[in-house]
């Protein structure tokens, strides 16, 4: 039997085609955040980036909710999603991955909190391990944009590895 971590670990970023590659982070959705959407086999995906301190970030992926009584009620949760078993979830994470990457190099972030969201915690500790292994197996891809992971307390974390440029200015 094999497990979606393990099968996440062999999966590089250029062997599952994204859903989008190219992104425009604005503030529609809240104006404290930035955000970038695009749709997903007929779902609409929102990536989320909500600043907490000193340029640090919290990413958060978000789809509109099955129990959805008002328009544009959006959820992390797995369980109330209507996306969720409707959408390649290989192909998300390829597009976070390149969002990720995006934002960095846009916004030159010091930290990214990718920490699995989601209302049930198991759940929510299932997409932190998963995220984990994917962002493992992709280290060489992050490391060529500057940034490393860092997990702690539970947390995973994406880090700005130096304030230099290519060519070793700061």
């Amino acid at each position: 039997m094999i497990q979606l971590t393990q099968l996440l670990t062999e999966i590089t970023l250029g062997s599952v085609t994204p859903y989008a590659t190219q992104f425009v982070w604005g503030n529609e959705f809240s104006p404290n955040s930035l955000q970038t959407q695009f749709t997903a086999d007929g779902h609409r995906v929102i990536f989320n980036m909500m600043p907490v301190m000193h340029n640090e970030w919290i990413f958060t992926m978000l789809t509109d909710a099955k129990d959805d009584t008002m328009p544009g009620n959006l959820t992390t949760s797995h369980q109330r999603s209507v996306a969720a078993g409707n959408i390649s979830y290989l192909r998300l994470m390829r597009t976070a991955a390149e969002a990720i990457i995006d934002f960095c190099a846009a916004h030159s972030p010091e930290a990214v909190d990718v920490s699995g969201g989601d209302s049930d915690t198991e759940k929510a500790i299932q997409k932190t391990r998963i995220y984990q292994g994917f962002i493992q197996s992709n280290a060489s891809r992050l490391a060529a944009a500057g940034y490393g992971t860092l997990n702690r307390n539970g947390k995973l974390y994406i880090v700005r590895r130096s304030n230099a440029d290519a060519t070793g200015v700061k």
